[in-house]
């Protein structure tokens, strides 16, 4: 059992995400849309290169990470280092742990004035699809690779912990970012526990009563366990946010810039909520 998670672990997650984008960008132009819009090459190629730049400072870090894990490991910090449980299980529990700390920091990323200025790119998108999984600013790189090593230092995770993660979501994340809607019985079936891409979709509706809900990443039963969950049909979602609807606020450049640069945030029900 042992060899078969490590096969697992060990898939290349950057052949993983190439294989889905491929995948889910193919059927986005098969089947009928929720929308359609033009571009779709440039929305392609913004978000990759955005991408690109998440990879180069994830990468930056890697030695960090590294370092981060092997002090946790040794000096035996953490529940799974001070008890015993079977591999499989600890790899099993350990992603439900590691899921448990990132719904509470994608809670902050929202209600942080710091943290939204670098994850408000990802939100910025008003023409969701599959290539919106990988539209993340470079320095939200940061976030996520200090909020790993948190999950590790509280719970004992070792790497292989992260890696399953990670080879499970990827594909997930395509899926939830996707322009298409997905039949009802993924919601009612998988939806009880995982959080499905309909559900998702519900979080980049511009209504910021939406936005600021289900934050799970991939299990939805922390949202409905903290009150955090919503509901709407796909259909009646308007993606976005308010102060990036121009066309130059979806620029590359812009989108680099834009977590130093001072602007209101304004909602679709009228009030003003100031988030740098």
């Amino acid at each position: 059992m042992e060899a078969i998670f490590q096969k697992i672990i060990n898939f290349d997650q950057n052949l993983l995400a190439i294989i889905a984008l491929v995948v889910f960008y193919t059927l986005e132009e098969v089947l009928n849309t929720t929308f359609e819009f033009k571009n779709r090459p440039r929305h392609l190629l913004n978000s990759a290169l955005l991408q690109l730049g998440y990879v180069m400072v994830n990468f930056g870090l890697a030695f960090v990470m590294v370092a981060c894990f092997q002090w946790i490991d040794q000096h035996h910090v953490g529940l799974f280092n001070i008890i015993e449980i079977p591999y499989p299980l600890k790899l099993v529990i350990g992603l439900v742990c590691f899921d448990f700390t990132f719904y509470w920091a994608h809670r902050l990323y929202h209600l942080s004035s710091f943290f939204w200025r670098l994850h408000r790119v990802h939100h910025s998108d008003n023409s969701l699809d599959s290539t919106s999984a990988l539209r993340f600013h470079p320095f939200d790189a940061l976030l996520d690779s200090a909020m790993s090593i948190v999950a590790a230092a509280i719970f004992g995770l070792d790497i292989s912990v992260v890696l399953f993660y990670f080879v499970l979501y990827i594909p997930l994340l395509f899926a939830q970012h996707s322009n298409f809607i997905f039949p009802v019985w993924t919601d009612k079936v998988l939806g009880k526990i995982f959080a499905s891409p309909n559900f998702h979709k519900v979080h980049h509706h511009k209504d910021q009563q939406f936005t600021d809900s289900n934050y799970g990443n991939l299990f939805i039963v922390w949202d409905k366990l903290y009150g955090t969950f919503k509901y709407l049909p796909v259909k009646d979602i308007k993606y976005g946010l308010e102060e990036f609807d121009g066309p130059e606020q979806q620029r590359l450049f812009f989108l680099l810039k834009s977590p130093f640069l001072n602007f209101k945030k304004t909602n679709e029900g009228g009030g003003i909520n100031d988030k740098g």
